[in-house]
């Protein structure tokens, strides 16, 4: 396996990288408020900090190295197995499915707002830089949802299973 060289930090993808690190703490912390504050999002209301923000920072650095490093089967395999204990920890935490999918589409979002805030400090990219940049970000939170998603799943049909066998009570 051959790895991929980092991005130059003066592409756009380098440079959205470095500018998403940033702007990290601003990032989680309108995160767990747009989470907590959606009433279709019910679970949060018992959940402490620490187990609301689960997996997101590492989420997050996954995110950034994508952008350094995109196509780098190292950093795609590590983004799917934090995407994973994502899913299946919500599941454990007891979310419905279209929570946890709101709670990424509250990130996509706020990382919408940013490319978009990071565009207007870097107007000297082209078309074609800004359309892989943003093409990879979708992408990056769409294999995140499907992986998240296929956890979560897992993890519920193994605990119907372990109750339905009888080694969990209900």
């Amino acid at each position: 396996m051959t790895s991929k060289p980092e991005a130059n930090p003066n592409s756009v993808n380098g440079g959205l990288a470095d500018y998403l690190c940033t702007q990290k703490e601003a990032i989680l912390t309108e995160w767990r408020e747009r989470v907590r504050s959606d009433t279709s999002i019910t679970v949060t209301r018992s959940l402490n900090t620490t187990a609301l923000k689960n997996h997101l920072p590492e989420i997050f650095d996954d995110l950034t190295a994508t952008l350094r490093s995109y196509g780098s089967e190292t950093v795609a395999d590590q983004t799917a197995k934090d995407a994973e204990e994502h899913g299946a920890t919500r599941q454990q935490q007891g979310y419905e499915l279209t929570e946890v999918l709101r709670e990424l589409m509250h990130l996509r979002a706020i990382l919408i707002y940013h490319l978009r805030q990071f565009e207007d400090l870097h107007p000297d990219f082209g078309m074609a830089a800004w359309l892989f940049v943003s093409t990879t970000l979708h992408r990056f939170l769409d294999e995140m949802a499907i992986d998240a998603t296929e956890e979560y799943l897992w993890s519920q049909l193994s605990l119907q299973d372990q109750i339905h066998q009888g080694r969990i009570k209900w």
